[in-house]
């Protein structure tokens, strides 16, 4: 080729661009391998239904306009027998005061709860409530804390006051912390393609430090704050309202007094099923605009389990990859950095523990400490590290040879530097294509556990369970065995797709090859 001749983009051993980086080319490969790109969307979109789970399949509306009788009915109940607590407290001898303030604040919060649910003049009458309360407490008025017990029923009864209409949103409520971050995570993941171009552009490619930082707040920092404020505003709490017993108002005034929640405007999920929601009349049902995949054994919504079981089968991979990566990481980089007998003693530790097969060793464990969802990440993640920690030992002594490393010793840079911020992020790209593969076998690992008993415990439904349940009904209800075992083929098949591509995008032999 003489120098005159331009090379075409494209062509092998010739597509890399000069200002490009190692992730820029590793992603523009993989964009190449389309197999590849459908298996990720596939799993972003499996990852996404499983993350919004409570607003898709919940037998809890996502927000109705009205009011809602039985939680004023608890708080009711809750205030008065705190009132009760109290008073028989301060006419005891021995007063615990952590016992007391616990109380107090319950008072507190169920009068709160109660003024917002209530018209101004059920408001008014409850502000005048709190105030006679905070005066007996400060007293230590023991009668008029009693009487005013027994005069929540009466005075402040759901037979006396009115409530008032409202926009309630439910499943909100019913979200914690976790739910949030993930919740967070995933927006921002999905919409990748809005605000990355943003930061590009803003920041520019002079300040590549920056724009990682930036990338670093928006997957990471800001799905955490959202996840801390969540927590420190919203209370965790159980929500036993029986919403399928809520009645439209304006229906007789007999029906609207067994109601728990009376309604002029209703919102339900997609899948209006909640997991323990059982129809015994509706067993083993067929596809149906009721139920989309039909019912099992005792009338549970099929779809519904699916679409909860997606949430545990995915979220038991990523948990217990991402443990048995931490730990390979560790000790490979220690093998592979220090050599000479630190290697030596690691290495044999490894070799020993490869001896064992591991989902028999797996399934030891797991039936010595029970079936948890806990147990099964922890194990799969204690077990599994000893491929990756032989990667990156491996990653550590080829390029532990390198000027750079070199340099960084004789600068006296300490070994946590070198490790840690020069060798292990030029190491990283073989050990995410590792982990990939690892996600999968940990799906099918959990999957094959429920299958045989040894996995998520009812009610709490997986993949692996629900296939497990279709074993004795497989000629009445195939439909068991259908979906859960199409998922996790499709999804193990994806992992596996995405996984091929990270590894031949890495190696540059191999790129342009396809």
């Amino acid at each position: 080729m003489t120098t005159n001749e331009a090379i075409k983009p494209g062509e092998s051993g010739s597509s890399a661009r000069p200002s490009e980086g190692q992730w820029a080319l590793i992603w523009r490969e993989f964009r190449r391998r389309r197999l590849a790109v459908a298996g990720a969307v596939l799993i972003l979109f499996l990852f996404t239904i499983s993350v919004y789970a409570p607003f898709l399949a919940n037998g809890i509306p996502i927000s109705y306009y009205g009011h809602n009788l039985s939680e004023y009915k608890q708080s009711v109940r809750t205030l008065r027998g705190a009132l009760r607590n109290l008073a028989r407290m301060q006419q005891g001898d021995e007063t615990k005061e952590n016992e007391q303030e616990t109380l107090v604040n319950l008072v507190r919060t169920r009068i709160g709860l109660m003024s917002a649910a209530v018209t101004a003049e059920g408001s008014a009458e409850l502000a005048e409530f709190a105030a006679e309360f905070e005066k007996a407490l400060s007293s230590g008025d023991t009668a008029t804390l009693r009487r005013l017990s027994n005069d929540v029923r009466k005075k402040l009864g759901i037979n006396t006051v009115r409530l008032k209409d409202g926009w309630h949103y439910p499943v909100f409520a019913s979200l914690n912390w976790l739910d949030i971050i993930f919740m967070v995570f995933n927006f921002f993941l999905v919409a990748v393609p809005l605000w990355w171009p943003l930061i590009r552009r803003v920041i520019g490619g002079e300040h590549p430090a920056i724009r990682r930082n930036c990338v670093l707040a928006v997957l990471v920092g800001l799905p955490l704050l959202c996840g801390a404020v969540w927590k420190g505003i919203v209370p965790e709490r159980i929500d036993r309202t029986d919403y399928k017993a809520a009645v439209k108002a304006g229906e007789e005034s007999s029906a609207e007094k067994n109601a728990s929640v009376v309604y002029q405007r209703i919102i339900w999920p997609l899948i209006p099923y909640s997991l323990d929601e059982d129809d015994l009349g509706n067993k083993y049902a067929t596809s149906s605009k009721e139920h989309w995949m039909g019912t099992d054994g005792i009338g549970r919504d099929v779809m519904c389990r699916m679409v909860w079981g997606g949430r545990v089968s995915l979220a038991v991979g990523v948990v217990a990859v991402s443990i048995y990566v931490v730990i390979g990481i560790v000790v490979g980089s220690i093998a592979g950095y220090f050599r000479g007998t630190t290697d030596l003693l690691i290495s044999r530790v490894i070799e020993v523990v490869i001896c064992f097969p591991s989902f028999f060793l797996i399934l030891t464990i797991v039936a010595f400490l029970g079936p948890s969802i806990f147990n099964i990440m922890i194990v799969i993640g204690v077990i599994g590290w000893t491929s990756v920690a032989r990667l990156v030992r491996g990653e550590f002594l080829k390029l532990g040879a390198r000027e750079f490393v070199q340099a960084g010793r004789a600068l006296g840079y300490s070994p946590v530097r070198i490790i840690f911020r020069h060798v292990l992020p030029n190491a990283i790209a073989p050990v995410l294509v590792a982990a990939t593969f690892g996600i999968a076998g940990a799906i099918l690992t959990e999957s094959a556990l429920s299958f045989l008993g040894f996995g998520i415990t009812v009610p709490k439904p997986s993949w692996g369970g629900i296939l497990a349940s279709g074993r004795e009904s497989v000629l009445r209800a195939p439909w068991l065995i259908y979906y859960p075992g199409i998922a996790i083929f499709l999804t193990i098949t994806s992992y596996n797709l995405v996984g091929e591509a990270l590894r031949d995008a890495a190696d540059p032999r191999l790129r342009g090859s396809r």
